[in-house]
């Protein structure tokens, strides 16, 4: 391959321009002094500081509606007192909402290896009866994979999917079926 008088010039003009821009110096803004002021250690008089549960954000500004009801931030306070982690109609991908709960569940069973949680994924009664059993494993599945990625161990989950069949609200109307969307976790040993 023959390489032409023109392509040597660019390949000149190129490598140049690239050192150029590698060899820039900071300039006065771009550096601070790094160097810490001394602080004069003074005896402590004030009581140690009890670390308290965080007080829960006000949503009341964002309404509750079936159709933002798996997703709505009132169900999650990213703790392990939430337990019940809510879908969106005929989806089984776990709800952004619930991340910081299921984290904290998460944190719970790895620093508790005897814990133990059943995931029972449960539908609204819409559907057939084999489609609902169907679609309540794939939720009790994306929470258990959701914990097996945090570090949970196989050993500390297991799934139940009972589709339809425990409804948590009577009723044929889109606030009821919200309400059935869900997955409960169920400690069976080790509760949080």
């Amino acid at each position: 391959m023959r390489v032409t008088m023109f392509n040597r010039l660019f390949i000149a003009l190129l490598a140049s321009a690239m050192l150029a821009a590698c060899s820039s110096k900071p300039t006065e803004e771009d550096t601070y002094e790094t160097t810490p002021e001394p602080v004069a250690e003074q005896p402590s008089t004030t009581t140690p500081v009890v670390p308290t549960r965080p007080t829960r954000p006000d949503y009341s500004n964002i309404p509750l509606t079936a159709e933002n009801f798996h997703n709505h931030p009132s169900h999650y306070d990213g703790t392990t007192d939430s337990r019940t982690i809510y879908f969106a109609f005929d989806r089984s991908e776990v709800p952004a909402a619930a991340f910081d709960t299921l984290r904290a569940h998460a944190s719970h069973l790895k620093s508790n290896r005897n814990a133990k949680v059943r995931l029972e994924g449960h539908t609204d009664e819409r559907g057939t009866r084999e489609y609902n059993v169907a679609l309540s494993e794939r939720r009790a599945k994306a929470v258990e994979q959701f914990l097996r990625v945090q570090g949970v161990s196989a050993s500390q989950l297991e799934t139940v999917a009972y589709g339809e069949e425990k409804p948590a609200a009577r009723g044929s109307d889109e606030m009821s079926w919200a309400k059935n969307r869900r997955v409960e976790l169920n400690y069976t040993s080790g509760r949080p």
